[in-house]
């Protein structure tokens, strides 16, 4: 009985030595787990921190390595006397020329040794040479005047045609004038908006038309365009009041690189009028701004000639040649410069040109004058 009690007593006594064991030192998973867990919430399921810790510990990455420095390079050492260097020069003349059969039809498959160039009388080195249907730049300027009008929207009725026959790459402009100049739209390649500029050209309000001031208007902004340029000019040749004189309009013609191709309606006007000394001017100027310009003016006397006349234009822009020279002469003194071009065969003879029946037939060489050289 005794022994029952005793051993009664000592499992009591080991079972309050355990509780106070567990309630002095508690195992490390329960320390963990209410010290990372607020009542109320779920154990986080991410990486727990080792006992003791606050934050997760990060896992051990490999240190990345260090950048390696390429060695510097000594500077190489030059030698003035092997140094190749190459030099340009900006004395490049550039000079587009058309050769046409005496029905106006453009003569092809010419090459660099058929042209003979000569300035001021020295022959020249042609250094560059090129044919080919590159994209042109077109400016359309069309005279906007009350005066002339009936007659002048005949020609203008006529031009949309002009926009089936150049190619969908070239560029095309409208600038109408009358006492002013008028930018109806700039230089694009989409023909809705050239034939929207040309359909605001029904009611003029002047009588008036400076043509030498639009021709300079025109040519101004035409400087800074590279490649092949033209201007297709719908005019009467006839001038009211512009502040340039036709000298100074010749002049600045004579200057510029851009061929000026007039539809002039003066043989319209005589026919109609017996306008004969005024129109008579009008023509000669309109020749001499065409000829100066390496362009070509036309003259149609009945409205049946307008459409062969855009097509004859727009094949002529098209094939053309282009001749490049350094002078000879290479003095800055701003004058102006005569150029003279021929055409020899193979032999270096003169070239002759012959048609589909071996008949001879005349030719002739459309270019620009001259050129102005530069001043220093």
């Amino acid at each position: 009985m005794k022994t029952k009690k005793a051993y009664l007593l000592l499992t009591l006594a080991l079972a309050v030595l355990a509780v106070l064991a567990f309630v002095s030192f508690p195992p490390a998973w329960f320390a963990q787990s209410s010290a990372q867990t607020p009542t109320g919430e779920q154990p986080s399921s991410g990486p727990q921190p080792d006992v003791g810790e606050t934050v997760v510990v990060p896992k051990k990455t490999q240190p990345a390595p260090a950048p390696t420095v390429a060695p510097e390079k000594k500077p190489e050492k030059i030698n003035p006397s092997e140094i190749y260097t190459l030099s340009t020069s900006t004395n490049l003349v550039n000079v587009d020329v058309m050769v046409v059969d005496n029905n106006g039809n453009p003569v092809q498959n010419l090459g660099k040794k058929n042209f003979q160039l000569s300035d001021d009388g020295v022959p020249q080195a042609i250094t560059n040479f090129g044919m080919g249907e590159a994209p042109i730049t077109i400016c359309m300027l069309i005279e906007y005047s009350a005066r002339w009008w009936p007659y002048l929207s005949l020609a203008l009725r006529y031009s949309y045609d002009f926009l089936q026959f150049i190619q969908p790459k070239d560029w095309v402009a409208v600038v109408s004038f009358d006492m002013n100049q008028q930018i109806l739209t700039d230089f694009t390649q989409d023909r809705s908006e050239v034939r929207g500029a040309l359909d605001q050209l029904r009611f003029p309000g002047f009588s008036e038309y400076n043509l030498y001031d639009s021709l300079a208007f025109v040519l101004k902004r035409m400087e800074e365009v590279h490649g092949r340029k033209a201007i297709l000019a719908v005019v009467t040749g006839m001038d009211s009041f512009s502040k340039l004189t036709y000298d100074q309009c010749l002049k600045l013609v004579k200057a510029s690189d851009t061929a000026i191709y007039p539809i002039s309606i003066t043989e319209f006007i005589a026919v109609r009028t017996n306008d004969n000394i005024t129109t008579l001017q009008a023509k000669n100027c309109l020749n001499t701004i065409a000829s100066y310009s390496g362009g070509r003016a036309y003259f149609p006397r009945f409205e049946q000639e307008l459409p062969s006349d855009y097509q004859q234009i727009a094949g002529q822009l098209r094939m053309q040649y282009s001749l490049g020279f350094i002078p000879t002469n290479a003095t800055k003194d701003g004058k102006f410069h005569k150029l003279k071009i021929d055409l020899v065969d193979d032999q270096g003879n003169p070239f002759r040109l012959v048609n589909e029946k071996g008949k001879v037939v005349k030719y002739k060489i459309v270019s620009r004058e001259g050129y102005y050289a530069p001043k220093s």
